[in-house]
């Protein structure tokens, strides 16, 4: 299924992105029992604009951690650690948090594409999020 040496793609991640506005990232943490690959806090400096962060973000990402340019090898590493802690994300749904899946993908020669397969449909099918891709 996977084809680690996707030729056209130059490099790839996946990134689980959690804006929650009632709960500090640390708390998130350890509700979720998950090192985040990143956070935000509400009310510091963005790096990339110097404006205030108005929500509280947690990102788990496949950056640096899965070394293919197969995006849907990246996806299935964080889908698999989902579902272990499904019950805690639809819980934070219920909340009204906003939870989506973010898939960079930069094109190595602009031609060609990422995949999703049937099987990822029917695992992402399980969480009411979204899942976009971020083409370059």
């Amino acid at each position: 299924m996977y084809e680690d040496d996707y030729a056209t793609c130059e490099s790839t991640y996946v990134t689980l992105r959690i804006y929650c506005d009632f709960m500090t990232p640390d708390s998130l943490s350890e509700y979720l029992g998950i090192i985040p690959s990143s956070i935000q806090i509400k009310g510091q400096r963005s790096n990339l604009s110097y404006s205030l962060i108005t929500l509280n973000g947690w990102f788990l990402s496949s950056e640096n951690i899965i070394n293919s340019k197969d995006s849907r090898r990246h996806l299935d590493y964080i889908l698999d650690i989902m579902l272990t802690i499904e019950e805690e994300l639809k819980s934070l749904l219920d909340e009204k948090t906003n939870i989506d899946l973010s898939c960079f993908w930069g094109s190595k020669d602009g031609h060609g594409g990422p995949v999703l397969s049937q099987q990822q449909s029917s695992k992402l099918a399980k969480f009411d999020i979204d899942f976009w891709y971020d083409l370059y």
